[in-house]
C-alpha cells in the first residue's frame, strides 16, 4: 500500500488574525515552533513509511510562494494542484482522486490510497498518527471511504461529530458510520461525550480513487462530471526541480458546483467508515487553541518575543518588534504584528473573525496582507517577484521578444504585447538580452538556454565591424544603419559575453571577448584618461556612464571568471571615479574632453545629477569593495543624497534628475530603471531596514510600471510623469537588464 497524502491548503484562518490574513493564511504562518503549520504537516507525512511525498491543493495565487516556502523548510512535495478559485472539498477530493488514478495507471502493480487532510492541524503524537494512517488506508483498500474521528476529551461545540456504529468492521480497526452531525449545543455535546459513540470530525479522509469517484458519480453526478472535464483539460507543467504543477482552465474549473465532501458524498454513501483515534490532535482554529498546544511557563503563560509579564497567568502574549509589558492579566490573548495588534480575552476569541470581517468591509489592508517588516510580507513580495519573472516576463519575452525570422531581439513591444518589428535594433539591446537569458539560464530557467542564441548570434554575425569592434545600430534584418563603435555598447558586449560564456561554456565566446578587450584598449582608450565616447570621435561631451558600465562588465569577468585584465580595468575606473567623476561627494554626468568639470554656463540638464546613476554607482562601488576590499567612502554620501533628494515625496519614486544642491526639477519624471537600481542597492545592505525599503519600492514598481488593467503581463511602462501618466508608447526590451538585476537577490 502506498498512501498519497493530499493536503488541502485553503481557507484564510480569520480567527487567527492578525497573524493570519486573507492572502497570508494561518497554514503559512508559524504558530507553534519555528516552521509553518503546513511545513509541519508535510514533514510528519514524509516520515510515515507508507506515504509518498505529499500532493498540495492550494489557490493558484500563492502556489509559487508555497512551493518556495516548502523548499526553504525542507518539506518535499510530489505535486502541486493549483486551483484558480475555491470550489470546496468535494471538488478537491475529486481532483485528488483523478490525479491518484493517473499515478495508479502509471504504476499498475501498486495499490494507492488517497489521504485527504487539512494543512493546518497540530498533532503531538506522531507515531500514533502514523499508525492511524495505516489503519485508515487498510479500510480504504477494503472498499470504504474512511474518515478519522478524534476521541473527544471535552464537550466541544466548535466541531462536527461522527456517530459510529457499535460493532467494528471485520478485520479492520474502523467502524461503520451511523451518521454525521453538525456542531451541537453544549448540552448535546455533553451527551455525545458521555455516550462514547461520538467522535470529532477531523476532516481527514482515506479512499481509493475508483471507490471515491464511483460514489461521487452516484450521489452528485454534476460535480463528478464537471471535475472530470476540468481535470481532462488541465495543464501539467514540470519545473526545473521536477515538481509537477497541475493548472486548470478557470472557466472549466468554475463550472464545478461548490459543495463539501460531507454533504456531497459522506452523508449518503453506505461505504463510510470511521477510525477512532487519539494522537494529540488540535485544529488550531483559534488563539485559545494555539495557547493550549504551545509550551507554557509555570504560570500557564505562552510568551514569545520581548515580553515582561508581572502577576499575569494563563495568557498568550506574542511580541513583534517592541517590548510588551503585561501586569495583572489573566486569560488574555495579546498578539502584535508589524502593522496590527490584537487584545482579547481568551473566552472571546471566536469573535476575532468578526474583527477581520469588519476590516474587510472597511477595505483595510491589514485584513488581507502583512505590512512591510513582517516575514510574511517579505515572503509575499519575493513570491510575487518569482511568479512574475518566471511565470510571465521570461516566457513573454522569449515568445514575443525574439525575431525568429531575421534573428536578434526586438527593440520593444507595444502595450498589446506585439513586437515592433520595424524598429532598428540597437547593439546594446542585443547584448542586454543576451545577458538576461544567460543569467536566467543560470538561475535554472531552461527555456532561456535556447533563447540565449537568438540575440547572441545576431550580435556576433551582424554587429561586428571589420576592425574587430562592434557597430551601433542595425536594421531589422541586420544591416548597419550606424556603424560607429560606441563605448557604452562595448561595455554591454563584454558583460553579455561574460555571462553567456559562463552559461554555455562555449570557448569561442572567450575568444570574441578577448578580441573585444583588445579593441577597447587599442582603439577606444582616450589619450588623456579613460575611454572615448565612440569611434569616430565627435564633439559630444564625455560621460561617466560608459565608464560605469565598463566597471560593471569588468566585475562580471572578475566574479565569474577571475579575469586579471578586467580586474586591472576595474581598478583604473575606480581611480577615475575618485579623481574626476565624483566632485564634492556627488557623481557628475557630463565632462569636458579632459574629464574636467563643465562651466556653470553649461545647460542646466547637463549639470544636473541623476539619482539613478548615484544609486547604480553606489551599488557597483560596494560590489567592488566586496571583491577587492577597497572601499570608496563617497558611496555613503551618494546614497544619502539620493535618499534625501532623489525621491519624489508625492510619488515615492526615484526621479530622473535633480540639481547638485538637491533642488527638484520642474515637472519631475521617473523612469523605470532608477527604481530597479534602488531596489538592488537596498537589498545589497542585507538588513531588515534595507529589505523593507527595497520591497516597498518593488510594490510601487509592480503596481505603477508593470500592471495593466489589473494584470501583470510581463512587459512594462518606461517612464511616468509626476501624476502617474505613462510617457512612452512602448515597452523597451532594454529595461529587462535592469529588472532582472533587482529581482535576482529576491529569488
Amino acid at each position: 500500500m502506498k498512501i498519497i497524502p493530499t493536503i488541502l491548503c485553503g481557507g484564510s484562518g480569520t480567527r487567527l488574525w492578525p497573524t493570519s490574513r486573507t492572502y497570508a493564511p494561518k497554514q503559512l504562518q508559524s504558530l507553534v515552533g519555528e516552521k509553518s503549520l503546513l511545513a509541519n504537516t508535510v514533514l510528519r507525512l514524509q516520515a510515515q513509511e507508507n506515504c509518498i511525498s505529499p500532493v498540495l491543493i492550494c489557490g493558484q495565487s500563492y502556489a509559487t510562494e508555497i512551493e518556495h516556502q516548502m523548499e526553504d523548510e525542507g518539506a518535499e512535495l510530489s505535486a502541486v494542484i493549483a486551483e484558480p478559485m475555491g470550489r470546496d472539498t468535494a471538488a478537491a477530493a475529486a481532483i485528488a482522486a483523478h490525479w491518484a488514478r493517473k499515478i495508479q495507471q502509471e504504476n499498475p502493480d501498486e495499490q494507492y490510497v488517497v489521504l485527504l487532510l487539512p494543512a493546518d492541524h497540530h498533532i503531538s503524537d506522531i507515531p500514533g498518527f502514523h499508525q492511524a494512517l495505516d489503519s485508515a488506508g487498510e479500510a480504504a483498500l477494503a472498499g470504504y471511504i474512511s474518515t478519522i474521528g478524534i476521541t473527544p476529551n471535552a464537550p466541544e461545540t466548535g466541531f462536527g461529530y461522527i456517530n459510529r456504529a457499535s460493532d467494528r468492521l471485520p478485520d479492520l480497526a474502523s467502524y461503520p458510520v451511523a451518521r454525521f452531525v453538525e456542531k451541537p449545543d453544549e448540552d448535546t455535546a455533553k451527551q455525545y461525550l458521555e455516550s462514547g459513540d461520538y467522535l470529532w470530525n477531523s476532516g481527514m479522509f482515506a479512499f481509493t480513487p475508483d471507490v471515491f469517484l464511483s460514489e461521487l458519480e452516484r450521489f452528485d453526478e454534476i460535480i463528478s462530471r464537471k471535475a472530470a472535464e476540468a481535470f481532462s483539460e488541465a495543464d501539467v507543467a514540470v519545473d526545473a526541480a521536477g515538481l509537477p504543477r497541475i493548472s486548470f482552465d478557470p472557466q472549466s474549473f468554475e463550472a464545478i458546483p461548490k459543495n463539501s465532501i460531507d454533504f456531497a458524498v459522506m452523508e449518503h454513501t453506505e461505504k463510510a467508515s470511521v477510525l477512532p483515534a487519539d494522537f494529540g490532535w488540535n485544529d488550531v482554529g483559534s488563539w485559545s487553541a494555539a495557547h493550549e498546544i504551545a509550551p507554557s511557563d509555570a504560570n500557564g503563560n505562552v510568551l514569545e518575543g520581548d515580553v515582561v509579564a508581572i502577576d499575569t497567568a494563563n495568557s498568550l502574549i506574542r511580541a513583534h518588534d517592541k517590548l510588551i509589558a503585561a501586569v495583572g492579566l489573566e486569560n488574555m490573548i495579546i498578539v502584535d504584528t508589524v502593522d496590527a495588534m490584537l487584545i482579547c480575552p481568551k473566552d472571546q476569541v471566536q469573535k476575532v473573525k468578526a474583527v477581520h470581517k469588519h476590516l474587510k468591509e472597511q477595505g483595510h489592508a491589514v485584513a488581507d496582507h502583512h505590512g512591510p517588516g513582517s516575514t510574511a510580507y517579505v515572503s509575499q513580495q519575493k513570491s510575487r517577484a518569482r511568479s512574475w519573472l518566471f511565470g510571465k516576463a521570461l516566457p513573454f519575452w522569449i515568445e514575443n521578444g525574439l525575431d525568429l525570422e531575421n534573428g536578434g531581439a526586438f527593440e520593444a513591444v507595444n502595450f498589446s504585447g506585439e513586437p515592433l518589428k520595424d524598429m532598428p535594433k540597437r547593439l546594446r539591446v542585443q547584448a542586454r538580452q543576451t545577458y538576461v537569458f544567460s543569467h536566467a539560464a543560470m538561475l535554472g530557467y531552461q527555456p532561456a538556454e535556447e533563447a540565449i542564441k537568438v540575440p547572441l548570434d545576431f550580435m556576433l554575425r551582424h554587429g561586428r565591424r571589420e576592425d574587430g569592434g562592434f557597430g551601433h545600430i542595425l536594421s531589422p534584418t541586420g544591416h548597419f544603419i550606424d556603424d560607429q563603435a560606441d563605448c557604452y555598447d562595448h561595455a554591454f558586449v563584454l558583460m553579455s559575453l561574460a555571462w553567456a560564456y559562463k552559461a554555455t561554456g562555449d570557448k569561442d565566446l572567450l575568444k570574441v571577448a578577448t578580441e573585444t578587450m583588445e579593441f577597447l584598449f587599442a582603439r577606444l582608450r582616450h589619450p588623456v584618461n579613460g575611454f572615448k565616447e565612440a569611434l569616430p570621435e565627435g564633439d559630444a561631451l564625455r560621460r561617466a556612464n560608459p565608464h560605469m558600465h565598463l566597471l560593471e562588465a569588468a566585475m562580471a569577468w572578475m566574479k565569474l571568471h577571475n579575469h586579471d585584465l578586467m580586474a586591472d580595468m576595474a581598478k583604473e575606473i575606480i581611480g577615475l571615479f575618485r579623481t574626476h567623476f565624483c566632485v564634492g561627494g556627488l557623481l557628475r554626468e557630463y565632462f569636458q574632453n579632459d574629464l574636467s568639470m563643465l562651466p556653470s554656463t553649461a545647460p542646466e540638464l547637463s549639470r544636473a545629477v541623476e539619482p539613478g546613476h548615484l544609486i547604480e554607482w553606489t551599488y557597483l562601488l560596494r560590489l567592488y569593495e566586496s571583491l577587492t576590499g577597497d572601499a570608496v567612502e563617497e558611496a555613503a554620501t551618494m546614497e544619502a543624497f539620493s535618499d534625501a533628494y532623489g525621491i519624489n515625496p508625492l510619488t515615492g519614486l526615484v526621479v530622473d534628475h535633480v540639481m547638485p544642491n538637491g533642488k527638484m526639477m520642474d515637472a519631475p519624471t521617473s523612469r523605470l530603471w532608477p527604481q530597479t537600481e534602488y531596489i538592488r542597492l537596498k537589498l545589497q545592505h542585507n538588513t531588515t531596514e534595507g529589505t523593507d525599503l527595497a520591497l516597498h519600492m518593488f510594490e510601487r514598481l509592480a503596481d505603477d510600471y508593470m500592471t495593466f488593467d489589473g494584470e501583470m503581463p510581463g512587459y512594462w511602462k518606461d517612464q511616468l510623469s509626476v501624476d502617474g501618466q505613462n510617457l512612452l508608447d512602448r515597452a523597451p526590451a532594454s529595461s529587462f537588464y535592469h529588472i532582472l538585476g533587482c529581482l535576482e537577490p529576491m529569488l
